[in-house]
């Protein structure tokens, strides 16, 4: 039933767009990349589903899968609008390692695949060790770049970059993370951050100053969020 109604659903509309910024001259924001998504409540707008896409892990892998290949095919034809400045894509491993990811590599130019980031779950990677690491290989071979996304706090501190081999990380902000900077947690964390290399990190979903201001003091200089969107474009209405 959901996978008929996604395919008579125009899926443009739930198509999102979020920049991900550098911090630079002190506070300044400069846009590195741009993550291209679906977002998944207007989405469940468009099926008129009362179905909660995201309670049942199985359901959302499947949904998720088939977005991917929208994703993917949306991009690949109109790569002069999608792909004019670097992007990032949310994917599973399954996706990077099947014949819709190969169609898309085939039709994107060879220049263009150093600028497309793959954004892989830290669930799904951990799913299937084996397999996101033969996915990781090839997208490296291929010239993407790979980014571990949905970390925490403590997540982040318990994983090593050079032995899962992935170029960019994303830690998800929470008010709860900056009540003491000082705390070991938190000087934990730092430590994490200078060991993965703080220009290959991204405190997302920022929401307000308070993440900025926690980010760089941990030394992270890349975000994303409400916030950063906020400033770069005052007047835009926030969909995201």
């Amino acid at each position: 039933m959901i996978e008929s109604d996604l395919m008579n659903a125009d899926l443009r509309l739930a198509l999102r767009r979020q920049r991900v910024c550098a911090t630079v001259k002190g506070m300044e924001l400069k846009p590195v990349f741009e993550e291209i998504y679906i977002n998944i409540q207007h989405l469940r707008r468009l099926i008129s589903s009362d179905t909660d896409l995201t309670s049942n892990k199985w359901l959302f892998k499947y949904l998720t899968e088939i977005l991917d290949g929208y994703v993917l095919d949306t991009i690949s034809r109109r790569s002069a609008e999608y792909l004019q400045s670097p992007v990032s894509i949310n994917l599973n491993v399954e996706t990077v390692l099947s014949d819709k990811f190969l169609r898309f590599n085939s039709r994107v130019d060879a220049s263009l695949k150093s600028s497309i980031i793959l954004e892989i779950a830290v669930a799904d990677v951990f799913i299937d060790m084996s397999a996101f690491l033969t996915a990781r290989d090839l997208a490296h071979e291929l010239g993407y770049r790979i980014c571990l996304d949905g970390l925490s706090s403590l997540s982040f501190t318990q994983i090593d970059r050079e032995s899962l081999g992935f170029d960019l990380a994303k830690l998800q902000w929470n008010a709860e993370m900056k009540s003491d900077l000082s705390s070991e947690h938190n000087q934990k964390l730092k430590e994490a951050v200078q060991a993965c290399g703080s220009n290959r990190i991204i405190l997302c979903r920022c929401d307000s100053r308070n993440a900025l201001d926690y980010g760089n003091a941990l030394g992270i200089s890349l975000f994303q969020g409400r916030y950063t969107d906020n400033i770069l474009n005052p007047h835009a209405k926030i969909i995201n």
